[in-house]
């Protein structure tokens, strides 16, 4: 089937074009904001990078002022299902707590009273999400479309911004540094790695940094995020 979204879309080459043309499409479903974007995870819980979004700065002054962050019940959702689903679904299908609650009301007094999440999952727990927020239900044809259409808008950016799914070391760190790494990851410290592997707590830390430079990373969090994405943890 011709579609021109996907068309134009593979002609892109800049996030904000991707951004732009991904709203001036969904506005014809009654979305009104979007975001694309990926959760990459870190020995300290995931690390939200945007590729783009377009919700009003008000909204989010007051999305992190209310660390609703923490209670997104559409990011939860995410990690739990590989299909595209509303937030009205969510809504059906889960028990929400109070702050979750508190989302959704403050959601529909900004006039998002429905919107559709896309989950993408990759390997070493990769997860990326594209969501919308609207004011009505979708048919079934419509979803499928803007199923698609998030998949592929996902997979753009991600070129663009050059994001592996799997991440690619500058250079392999060595059996010792790996093992190392991995502790950390396991939430271990220096002393306590240094107890389970009998050396010293400054050889730990040697094979720790080593390991983090070879992995590209500037911190700790960040190498074990590379770690994970890389398939070696």
């Amino acid at each position: 089937m011709h579609d021109r979204f996907l068309e134009r879309l593979d002609k892109l080459t800049t996030l904000p074009e991707v951004q732009a043309h991904f709203a001036t499409s969904i506005a014809g479903f009654g979305y009104t904001a979007s975001a694309c974007g990926v959760f990459l995870p870190t020995a300290i819980g995931p690390e939200t990078h945007f590729f783009f979004h377009d919700w009003p700065a008000a909204w989010i002054a007051l999305y992190r002022k209310n660390n609703f962050h923490l209670v997104d019940f559409s990011v939860a959702e995410a990690r739990l299902r590989l299909m595209p689903f509303s937030w009205e679904d969510v809504r059906r299908t889960r028990s929400m707590s109070k702050p979750e609650e508190e989302l959704w009301r403050t959601a529909n007094q900004w006039g998002w009273t429905d919107g559709l999440s896309v989950p993408i999952h990759g390997p070493g727990g990769y997860l990326g999400l594209v969501t919308m927020g609207g004011k009505r239900a979708l048919l079934r044809d419509e979803r499928d479309r803007l199923h698609l259409w998030s998949l592929r808008v996902h997979e753009r950016c991600r070129m663009i911004a050059g994001q592996a799914m799997v991440v690619a070391p500058h250079e392999m760190p060595s059996a010792r540094e790996l093992e190392c790494l991995r502790w950390v990851a396991a939430g271990k410290t220096d002393p306590e790695i240094a107890l389970l592997l009998q050396i010293s707590r400054a050889t730990v830390k040697d094979h720790v940094d080593s390991g983090r430079r070879k992995l590209g990373a500037q911190t700790r969090p960040q190498a074990v995020a590379r770690l994970v994405l890389a398939g070696l943890c």
